[in-house]
């Protein structure tokens, strides 16, 4: 990695989330809104997945794209979830987050994505 590329690495991470556009794989969001957090199961402690506008751009600073075979092959499952929306230059976005690393994005049209935090990865050979 070349200092260019870890000087904006740096900048990219100590950014703060109330900033007006947090980068992201899918261009500049902003105005992240959490509408729900802590549902899923109470066996498995969902209660306690709570998560912030920060948490969800962190999330999104560091996302890939993903296809539902590698979500299914490389992250655990997360039965907790969150939801809300965020805005890019493109109109409104819904979110929905799980507790192990991966989410799902619908934009305006209706279609999907599947993302997944990196840092959140299980291989699996780990198993």
């Amino acid at each position: 990695m070349d200092r260019r590329t870890l000087g904006l690495s740096l900048l990219l991470a100590t950014s703060a989330a109330s900033a007006e556009a947090i980068p992201s794989l899918i261009g500049p969001v902003s105005d992240i809104e959490v509408i729900e957090d802590g549902l899923g199961p109470r066996q498995e402690n969902c209660a306690d997945f709570k998560v912030s506008p920060q948490a969800v751009a962190e999330f999104l600073r560091h996302a890939i794209l993903v296809t539902a075979r590698q979500e299914h092959d490389w992250y655990l499952h997360g039965p907790c979830r969150a939801h809300g929306t965020f805005s890019t230059r493109y109109g409104q976005w819904q979110w929905q987050m799980l507790n192990m690393g991966t989410a799902r994005i619908m934009a305006v049209t209706g279609e999907q994505f599947l993302l997944a935090d990196p840092r959140e990865e299980s291989s699996p050979e780990d198993q």
